[in-house]
C-alpha cells in the first residue's frame, strides 16, 4: 500500500487499492469472526476463575472490535475509493478519460485508508499478544 501513495496516476492508485480491498472483502470477515470466536470459546471453556481467562477474553474482544472499527471508520473511505474505481472502470469501457476526483484527493483517500488499516491491524496484533500471553500462562 505504501508504494501506491507515490504514484501520480489516480487510475493506477484506485486499481491497486481495489485489488487489496477485494481480497480483504472476501477473506477478512471470516478471519476476524473466526479468530474472535476461538478466543471467546477459549475464555468460556477455561472459565472465569482461570488465570488465562482475562487474556483470552481480551483477545476475543480486541479481535471482535475489528468489525465495528471497519464498519464505522474504514467503510466511509472505502465508499469514496469504490466510487472512484467505478468511474475509472466505466471510463475504460467507453475509452474515455476518467473524470472524478483529482490525483491529490485520491492519494489522500488512499493515505487515510492506509492509516486506518494500520489502526485495525494494531487491534489484531494486540489480540494476538493477549492470546500469546494466555498460551504462555496456561
Amino acid at each position: 500500500m505504501y508504494s501506491i501513495l507515490k504514484l501520480n496516476d489516480k487510475d493506477t492508485i484506485v486499481k491497486l487499492w481495489f485489488r487489496g480491498w477485494d481480497f480483504g472483502r472476501v477473506y477478512g470477515p471470516a478471519m476476524v469472526v473466526g479468530t474472535a470466536a476461538v478466543f471467546g470459546f477459549l475464555a468460556w471453556n477455561d472459565g472465569i476463575a482461570s488465570p488465562v481467562f482475562p487474556f483470552n477474553l481480551a483477545a476475543g474482544l480486541l479481535m471482535g472490535a475489528v468489525g465495528p472499527y471497519t464498519q464505522f471508520r474504514i467503510f466511509p473511505v472505502n465508499d469514496k475509493l469504490l466510487e472512484e474505481h467505478r468511474i475509472v472502470i466505466k471510463a475504460e469501457k467507453t475509452d474515455e478519460r476518467a473524470q472524478g476526483a483529482s490525483v491529490e484527493v485520491v492519494r489522500g483517500w488512499a493515505a487515510d485508508w492506509k492509516r486506518l488499516d494500520i489502526h485495525r491491524q494494531l487491534l489484531a496484533y494486540l489480540a494476538a499478544g493477549a492470546g500469546l500471553i494466555a498460551v504462555l500462562r496456561s
